[in-house]
């Protein structure tokens, strides 16, 4: 695989990034993957959305998808 960007710190191929963060996902590591929250780039990391939440949830949604499931709770449910 080719080297990725900062925020990756190790390699990127086919199976994505392999680097000190297990977490990030995408061409360049710069997102993290689902169930987890940060920002991976830049040299960040991901971490479970349990431990962001102080495990009063083990699901993170961004503002916009709240926002989305509170106007229509049938069509966008969060449980």
């Amino acid at each position: 695989g080719g080297v990725c960007g900062v925020g990756c710190g190790g390699l990127c191929g086919a199976a994505g990034c392999r680097g000190a963060d297990p977490f990030p996902q995408g061409a360049q590591c710069e997102r993290c993957q689902p169930l987890f929250v940060g920002s991976a780039r830049g040299g960040g990391s991901c971490r479970p959305c349990r431990s962001f939440c102080r495990l009063n949830a083990a699901v993170c949604v961004t503002r916009e998808e709240l926002e989305r499931a509170r106007r229509d709770p049938a069509r966008f449910p969060l449980d």
